[in-house]
Formats: C-alpha cells, structure tokens, sequence
C-alpha cells in the first residue's frame, strides 16, 4: 500500500508539472498575442497620425504665402508681401512639434524641393560641380558622374568611368540592372555605382551634407535663393563671391524678387514643390514615418462643380504599400490669387522610423 501511495502521489505530481508547463505556455501565449496586438494597433495608430501631419504640412503650401525662406533654425517659413508694403512680411505657422492628436502626436518637417539640383536634368559639369563642393576626389567624381548619365539614358553603352547592366551591375553579388530612364527617387542614387552611404547620407568624418539633402528627382527646375544651399550655389557655377552675396543678404530678410543681377540664371524666391517628412508617435515614441513630396498648382477650373473642392488622385509615383492611396485635395485659398490644389508626387512609408 505505501508503494502504490507513493507512485500515486509521484502521478499527481507529475500532472501538476505538466498542468504547469501548460498553463505558462498558454499564458506566454497570450502575453505574446496580446503584445501583437497591441503593436500592430499601435502602428496602425501611427501610420494615420503620420498621414494627419502631411495633411496639416499641406495646409501650410496651400496657404498664402509665395516667399520661402529658412528662419534661424534651418526651419521653412512662409511670407508674403502685404499690399501696399515692399518688404515681405512673415507669416505664422501652425504648429509642427509633438502636435497632440486623440491617443498619439504628430510630428512634420517641410523642406524646399527646389533648393536642390534636379539629378533628371542637371548636367555633366554641375554635378561634377556638386560632387567637388561635397569634397570628393577626382577620381571618385568622374566614376559617380559618368554612372549617373549612365544609369539616365535609353542605351546600354558604357562611359568611360561609367556602369551599365551587363559589365557592372549584373555582376554584383545582388545583381539588378540599370534603369536606362529617368530616376524616380534619389534613393536611386545608392544603387549607382560609386554612391556610397556616406556620400548619400552625408556626415561621417567630414560633416558635410550628402546627396539626400542636396538633389531631386522633380521639381521644376528652378531653385529658390532664399532656400538653397552653398554646396547647390557652387553646382550652380556662381562665384564665392556672389555666394557671399545671396547668403549674407537673405540673412536679415529673404529676396521679395530675383534681384537683375541673378536674372536668367534660374532663380526665384518662391516654391511649388516641397518634401514632407512626418513621424507619428504613440506613446511618446515614433512608431510610423512617412516622406511625401506635395507639389502646389493651380486647380483646373473643372474641378470646382458647383463651387466645392473634389478629392483627386496623386501622381502615378506615390504609391503606397498599404490599402490605399491618400488624396490631395484642391482647396480654395484665401487671398490667392487663384484656386489652388496639391498634387502629391512621391509617397514613401519608412519601415524603422526610429
């Protein structure tokens, strides 16, 4: 009898461990399921929080300022000139820092698509001229230079210094060929042969701006004074002095016009075309980014029946990976002197916004 008590205790045992073992797995289970949950509503949360911030950054392009300037901060600020008055005066921006929205915040930054070099049409000796501001070798400027025109035109013939398909890309360990067109993003510029990361994303040891912050892929191409960068003004082929010139002179106020001696050099003061960057933060941290690039025009008459805005959609390049695309809508603005609207040219989701 003791020896059937003892294994009948050892059996007892032996289910309570196993009942255990069962009930932390499931409750594991749970937590982790829960978790999921909890992570992908959170993103979902962010994702519309970070759509709510370019929809506020458009506000700003639709408003009715027609000078873009930087403030002391490298931040983009709006003005317009009053009627009656000379000087342009600035106009107030809403709010775009940790921006309370129901259970998250929004965060945006807009920059000036045209105070960049236009990769499409930029030619051979402005973006060579671009690559020696950024501090690159010779060497390394003709490689990146010729690869660039390489990776733009319909052919398959290679420059000297230059890449296609079949003697270069193809070989990589990932290989992929060239585009043969026209680039669609800058991102495009890592995949050409001689970009590195540094030369694109800028700082390292050296501290210098990269590729990101200094060219485009669409735009107008014109570049506005108030708004661009030394290393853009010496692509341009200006003089260090006329580059003293403009960035000393727009430091107390921006150009209200193109002054006669920068005419015909492809200058304005004003923009259409900006980029987006916009985080959206649950909990205090960022858990959904996106970069847009908006483009403001003027609304076609059609479009206003009887007097209201009607949604349309954005250019073919914003696709979004996720259920659909957003709208821009044309909006009448005050004091315009017409009716305006936003066309969104580019759409990229980040997936580590952090």
């Amino acid at each position: 009898m003791k020896n059937q008590g003892g294994f009948a205790l050892l059996a007892v045992m032996l289910v309570l461990t196993l009942l255990g073992v069962v009930v932390t797995e499931f409750v594991f289970s749970m937590r982790l399921e829960a978790s999921m949950v909890r992570s992908y509503k959170d993103s979902l949360l962010a994702g519309y929080l970070a759509e709510a911030a370019v929809q506020q950054a458009m506000r700003e392009v639709l408003g009715p300022g027609d000078i873009h300037a930087l403030d002391e901060n490298g931040d983009l600020v709006f003005y317009r000139i009053p009627a009656g008055a000379t000087q342009p005066a600035r106009l107030s921006a809403l709010p775009r820092l940790r921006v309370p929205l129901g259970a998250g915040e929004f965060t945006y930054r807009i920059t000036d698509e045209e105070s960049r070099i236009n990769v499409n049409t930029a030619t051979s000796d402005r973006v060579d001229r671009l690559l020696a501001a950024l501090g690159l070798e010779k060497r390394d400027r003709e490689i990146i230079n010729a690869s660039i025109q390489d990776w733009k035109d319909p052919d398959s013939l290679s420059r000297l210094n230059g890449a296609e398909s079949e003697d270069y890309y193809l070989r990589l360990p990932l290989p992929y060929r060239a585009r043969n067109g026209q680039i669609q993003d800058v991102r495009e510029l890592l995949q050409i042969r001689g970009v590195t990361r540094e030369v694109y994303g800028g700082g390292g040891t050296t501290g210098r701006p990269g590729l990101v912050d200094l060219t485009t892929a669409v735009g107008r191409d014109t570049v506005n004074m108030n708004t661009v960068a030394v290393p853009v003004l010496k692509a341009l082929g200006l003089s260090n002095a006329e580059i003293s010139d403009i960035t000393q002179a727009r430091v107390r106020d921006p150009y209200p016009a193109v002054p006669g001696r920068f005419a015909g050099k492809g200058f304005t003061v004003g923009s259409a075309t900006f980029r987006v960057e916009a985080d959206g933060l649950v909990a205090g941290q960022p858990r959904a980014r996106v970069v847009a690039i908006v483009q403001r025009r003027a609304a076609v008459p059609s479009a206003w029946p009887g007097g209201a805005g009607r949604l349309t959609s954005p250019a073919s390049g914003g696709i979004r990976p996720s259920a659909q695309r957003p709208f821009s809508r044309l909006v009448r603005t005050p004091g315009a002197s017409s009716d305006l609207g936003v066309v969104i040219l580019s759409w990229r989701e980040v997936a580590d916004p952090s």
